[in-house]
């Protein structure tokens, strides 16, 4: 427990002897003696008890009459230092019995816990509670006492009556919170409404300014689609294309690329990227995209290779634009990096729901992996730039595939390299054919 857990208890018996052996049980003797507990045990049980563990001591004052024990409970108040709990003889005479000496407590001390010590009794236990009232701060304690059921009282009434200090002390913290935040409210207020007007026109020069993104890189997207055009059918010249044109069209196509996946991200964070499910040939959509990826791989001498480690339905139900959206970029970052191979491989796994399926993409490359102080930040949008690229396929694919239900994780390759996993959920179509495995 910690150092200012209250383990103050108060004991009122008119037997000195009883007080002698209270204190041997609950207090902390020097010499740590286990005679001296046995000795206690054999007064109390008529036999020597089994060792007794090395628990924490009590702090253990006496009164010897009901009065006295009153006394004591109101200058320990005055002097905050209250006791938490009371062993309490329901025979004192001539004084107050247990009974009257307990309600005396409680109108000074309300949250005190108290154990009545009775051998017999000149109260029923109807009668006690009628007295009492209905409480859980009462228990009883009949003699002849255990020396351990002792201690398990004492830990458990002290342990209650200081979590309920805490929860009141946690109440109190937090009433005062809110009347510092009701005041800081109330002396924010006309600024808050002076500001609702400048918020809401800051909230629509957001929407515009997204709106204007979305229009500007589609209109630059567009312009650029026709150039490209241009150039390629070659109505833009006479003769022989000029000079390192070929880069020129390599560079415009990677900023269309680029621009495409800005929108994406947009439309993620506006929320405006919708899901149309439909049956989707899944095998066929990720061999198509392996097979856009084959010349870049040819020109770097990557083997691009298609796995199918399972029996894979032919279709299943999902947005085939948004899984080519989010496959596509996991597939071109794996062949810039890659020194000799890549490996697309599709699998599903069952989910609780036979109608539903899990569906597993990886993607493995062989390459240098992923260095360590950008792993935390891998899925940020421009956290990879470089000449590899801007940073964006990763941190687009990962929030489609969260947009799906699904994760996107990565991991250490078997051999070298990194493999990426996107895991989502999928429409198990009925009647399908299995291709591969």
């Amino acid at each position: 427990m910690s150092s200012d857990t209250n383990r103050r208890i108060l004991l009122i018996d008119d037997t000195p002897s009883i007080h002698e052996d209270f204190r041997k049980i609950l207090g902390a003797e020097e010499n740590g003696s286990d005679a001296a507990l046995a000795d206690a045990r054999a007064a109390f049980l008529g036999e020597a008890d089994a060792e007794q563990s090395n628990a924490e001591a009590f702090e253990v004052d006496s009164a010897y009459q009901g009065q006295e024990g009153l006394e004591k409970v109101i200058a320990a108040r005055s002097e905050d230092r209250p006791y938490a709990m009371a062993f309490v003889d329901i025979r004192m005479p001539p004084g107050w019995d247990g009974v009257q000496t307990i309600k005396q407590l409680w109108k000074s001390e309300p949250d005190l816990q108290v154990v009545i010590c009775t051998a017999f009794s000149d109260y029923s236990w109807d009668q006690t509670m009628e007295e009492l009232g209905a409480t859980d701060q009462l228990l009883i304690l009949k003699k002849p006492f255990d020396s351990v059921e002792i201690r398990q009282l004492a830990h458990a009434l002290i342990e209650k009556w200081n979590a309920r200090r805490r929860e009141e002390a946690l109440v109190e913290s937090l009433k005062t919170a809110e009347a510092e935040a009701r005041s800081y409210a109330s002396s924010l207020e006309t600024m808050n409404r002076a500001l609702q007007t400048a918020q809401a026109s800051s909230e629509k020069s957001s929407e515009l300014k997204g709106e204007f993104l979305v229009h500007l890189s589609d209109k630059v997207g567009s312009t650029l689609g026709e150039i490209l055009e241009q150039i390629q059918v070659g109505g833009a010249w006479e003769g022989e294309r000029p000079a390192g044109l070929e880069r020129t069209i390599d560079a415009s196509r990677e900023l269309m690329v680029t621009l495409d996946r800005i929108l994406d991200l947009i439309q993620l964070e506006n929320g405006t990227l919708d899901l149309a499910k439909a049956p989707t040939p899944i095998v066929e959509l990720t061999r198509e995209l392996v097979a856009l990826r084959e010349t870049q791989a040819q020109a770097k001498g990557i083997a691009l290779a298609l796995e199918l480690p399972q029996p894979i339905p032919e279709s299943v139900e999902c947005d085939a634009a948004r899984v080519r959206q989010a496959l596509d970029p996991l597939i071109d970052n794996a062949v810039r990096y890659a020194t000799g191979a890549v490996e697309v491989r599709i699998s599903t796994e069952p989910t609780v729901d036979w109608q539903r399926l899990h569906l597993v993409l990886e993607v493995e490359d062989d390459g240098p992996g992923i260095p360590t102080d950008i792993t935390g930040r891998l899925f940020e949008p421009f956290s990879c730039r470089g000449s590899q690229g801007v940073g964006l396929g990763l941190a687009v694919a990962h929030e489609l595939i969260k947009r799906m239900g699904g994760e996107l994780t990565h991991a250490p390759g078997s051999s070298a390299g990194t493999v990426f996993t996107a895991r989502f959920e999928v429409g198990n179509l009925s009647g399908v054919r299995m291709i591969g495995g």
